[in-house]
């Protein structure tokens, strides 16, 4: 598991060897764990950002009486707040639709403005203010894959190659004479694309309208300008040089602000968003060291240990592990590892509970405790840490790694009587023997045992996961 410390541990002549952290079992991206700033400095950064500032400003305007409606619609006057703002006709028109969304503008029901949040607010509602102006910021489809690129890649990226990692983030670029999202219309519109297919129109780089067909309608340098400029002006964004380049080339990165924000936007989404340096307790520490490496893990075990005591961590870690998943089970005792002796009486506990016993038990042998460890126990053993490498590793790392310092005919006794574990995984880490394993020998003894635990008439061992 990425981060996790411990590499090794024997069961029944089998060793836990680390596998390559950069290949996963399945294809699907992972993002990088990320440090969020404390919520008084992110809410000093939100108070001070110009779009959100903007929108207070056109919302006391509007107040004046000056004919702005209260609602969602710009009236033709928008042109005179532009002047007496100093503001493009775009910028007052992002600025309008964010005081609207953050009821910074008195509506028509009479609800009270709540254009001086920036001054009064505290925390909390600086930021649920500031979030939702960058939910209306990211509504369209290029602007919401921007962000998510630049937080995929977690640093900052080089400007030449900022429209691979939008490509790949927000897909393909609309081609000349298709309809598509708002890269070429409006991309802080709220609702993206017309329901006819068409953009709206909408602010370029310069805060001019962009109208379709134009010549700056298919100009990516022009789109992706705008677009950085909008979220720069939220805050979002931060532009510097990159010291490796001794033309000094630009680079541009999330904002501690922007990583806040677009975490806070995944997370909502369903995306899997860990976190550094998090206050969560155990489950939040073991899902953090499988997105981190070996020294962010090392600095998030050492930070997670120093905030409690060894009898909490350890108890914390224990229910984690009975609860969790067969990795977090694995990366659980190894973290009790870094605590030692005093994490004995916790794992002594622990022997009572099915899913815990056969690691406990190894555990306690590790740390000169006795501990009863039979035949069973090692081999369920086995079958757990396997199913943990598998959930984080391509299945041709794993059968490589799972018992590499054993005869392939030893290996392949081993696995022929692995069938009889009543372990919820074992078919599945007997298929990935049978398909990937470089032994023939291996992998016909586990298509076999793979195809009797398949079978209705297969009679499973007694230990129960």
């Amino acid at each position: 598991m990425v981060g996790q410390p411990r590499s090794r541990r024997d069961a029944s002549g089998a060793a836990r060897a680390s596998v390559p952290a950069q290949t996963r079992r399945d294809e699907t991206p992972r993002l990088p764990p990320v440090r969020l700033a404390p919520r008084e400095e992110l809410a000093a950064a939100a108070r001070v950002a110009p779009l959100l500032r903007a929108a207070r400003d056109l919302a006391r305007w509007a107040e004046t009486g000056r004919g702005l409606a209260a609602g969602s619609a710009l009236l033709p006057d928008a042109a005179v707040a532009a002047a007496e703002l100093e503001l493009t006709p775009g910028e007052v028109d992002a600025a309008w639709r964010v005081a609207v969304a953050t009821g910074m503008v008195t509506q028509p029901d009479g609800h009270a403005s709540g254009a001086g949040v920036l001054e009064s607010g505290d925390a909390d509602v600086v930021l649920s203010a500031w979030h939702c102006a960058l939910d209306v910021m990211l509504g369209a489809e290029d602007l919401d894959g921007l962000a998510t690129a630049l937080y995929t890649v977690g640093g900052p990226v080089k400007m030449e190659s900022l429209f691979d990692a939008y490509a790949a983030a927000a897909g393909t670029w609309r081609k000349p004479g298709q309809p598509g999202p708002a890269a070429d219309g409006d991309p802080a519109g709220p609702q993206g694309p017309a329901a006819d297919g068409t953009a709206a129109d909408g602010p370029a780089a310069d805060g001019t309208a962009v109208r379709p067909g134009s010549p700056a309608e298919h100009d990516q340098a022009a789109v992706l300008s705008w677009a950085l400029e909008a979220l720069a002006d939220l805050g979002v964004v931060e532009l510097g040089t990159d010291d490796t380049d001794s033309a000094g080339g630009l680079t541009v990165t999330l904002s501690p602000l922007g990583v806040w924000g677009v975490h806070r936007r995944l997370r909502s989404q369903g995306w899997h968003v860990p976190v550094l340096g998090g206050r969560d307790g155990a489950p939040g520490l073991l899902a953090a060291l499988a997105n981190c490496d070996a020294e962010d893990g090392e600095t998030e075990i050492a930070a997670w240990l120093g905030a409690r005591t060894p009898a909490k961590a350890a108890a914390e870690l224990i229910t984690a592990a009975s609860g969790g998943s067969p990795g977090l089970r694995g990366a659980a005792f190894a973290v009790l590892d870094r605590i030692g002796t005093d994490a004995v009486p916790a794992v002594r506990a622990a022997l009572d509970e099915p899913v815990l016993r056969a690691h406990s038990a190894v555990w306690l042998h590790e740390h000169g405790e006795d501990a009863e460890l039979g035949p069973e126990d090692r081999t369920w053993l086995l079958v757990d840490l396997g199913a943990g490498l598998l959930e984080e590793a391509d299945p041709r790392d794993v059968v490589a790694e799972l018992l590499p310092e054993l005869p392939p005919e030893t290996q392949a006794e081993i696995v022929a009587g692995l069938w009889q574990v009543n372990h919820p995984a074992v078919t599945d880490l007997l298929t990935a023997l049978g398909d990937h394993h470089p032994e023939p020998v291996v992998a016909r003894a586990a298509r076999k045992a793979a195809f009797k635990a398949r079978s209705p008439l297969a009679t499973p061992g007694t230990r129960t996961p």
